[in-house]
C-alpha cells in the first residue's frame, strides 16, 4: 500500500465511531438507516461518516430497489486489509497490507493447510457440521495468529535494541547528515541516493558523498 493511500486510510480509522461502522460492516452489508438505529447514531452523522468511508475508498455503495419507499442504498467494505504501526526509542515501522488473491502463487504450509480445510467444508451438505467446521478452523487460525504475533513482538524488540546500538555507532560520527542516512540505511535497508535524499531532505551529491564515506569505513 502507498503512503498516500495509508494515510487517507488512517485518517478513516483513527475515529472511534468510523471503527463502529466498519466493526459493523465486516459482519454483513447494512443500510444507513440500518446502521443508525443498530448503533444508537444519528442519520446524518451515519450518513457523514459513510461519505468520508467512501472517499477514502474503504466502503461502496450499490442501490437496491425498494418496494415501499424510494432506492435505498446498501454500504459494503471494499476489500480486506491489515495496518500495522510499530514505535519505540529507536524503532518505526508503519505498513498497510491489503489482501489480494495470488492464484500465481504456490501455496504451501499451515496456511495452505487451513485454506484446504475451508474449501472442503463447501462440500458437506448439511449446514450445522460445516457451521461446527468452520468454527473449529477459526480457532486454529486465531491461535496461530497469536502465536506468530508473540513471536513479531519478541522480534521488534530484537530489533529495537539492535537500532539502539547502531545509533550509539552512529552518534560518534560528528556530522549529523552522516549520522541520519547512516541509520537510514540501516533501518530501511536501502542505499539508493534519490531516495535517501528525498526522505531526509538532503541533496543527492551529499548523499552520494557520504554513502562513499560509509562504504569505506565498513570495509
Amino acid at each position: 500500500m502507498e503512503s498516500d493511500e495509508l494515510d487517507r486510510i488512517l485518517q478513516v480509522v483513527e475515529n472511534p465511531v468510523r471503527r463502529k461502522i466498519i466493526k459493523r460492516l465486516s459482519q454483513e452489508p447494512a443500510y444507513q438507516l440500518q446502521l443508525s438505529k443498530e448503533l444508537g447514531l444519528g442519520q446524518s452523522l451515519v450518513a457523514k461518516h459513510l461519505k468520508t468511508m467512501k472517499d477514502a475508498g474503504l466502503v461502496t455503495v450499490a442501490g437496491e430497489e425498494s418496494t415501499s419507499g424510494p432506492e435505498r442504498k446498501r454500504y459494503s467494505l471494499t476489500r480486506g486489509m491489515t495496518i500495522t504501526m510499530d514505535l519505540g526509542p529507536n524503532l518505526f515501522i508503519e505498513k498497510g497490507t491489503v489482501f489480494r488473491p495470488h492464484p500465481e502463487r504456490k501455496r504451501s504450509g499451515f496456511a495452505a493447510h487451513l485454506r484446504k480445510r475451508v474449501e472442503e467444508t463447501s462440500e458437506k451438505l448439511d449446514d450445522a457440521k460445516r457451521v461446527s467446521e468452520l468454527s473449529d478452523i477459526l480457532v486454529d487460525i486465531d491461535r496461530r495468529i497469536q502465536e506468530v504475533e508473540a513471536e513479531r513482538t519478541e522480534l521488534l524488540d530484537v530489533r529495537n535494541l539492535a537500532m539502539g546500538e547502531a545509533a550509539r555507532v552512529a552518534s560518534k560520527f560528528e556530522g549529523i547528515d552522516m549520522r541520519k542516512v547512516l541509520l537510514h540505511v540501516l533501518d530501511e535497508h536501502d542505499r539508493e541516493v534519490q531516495r535517501i535524499s528525498e526522505a531526509l531532505n538532503l541533496r543527492e551529491f551529499s548523499v552520494k558523498s557520504i554513502l562513499d564515506e560509509l562504504e569505506d569505513y565498513l570495509k
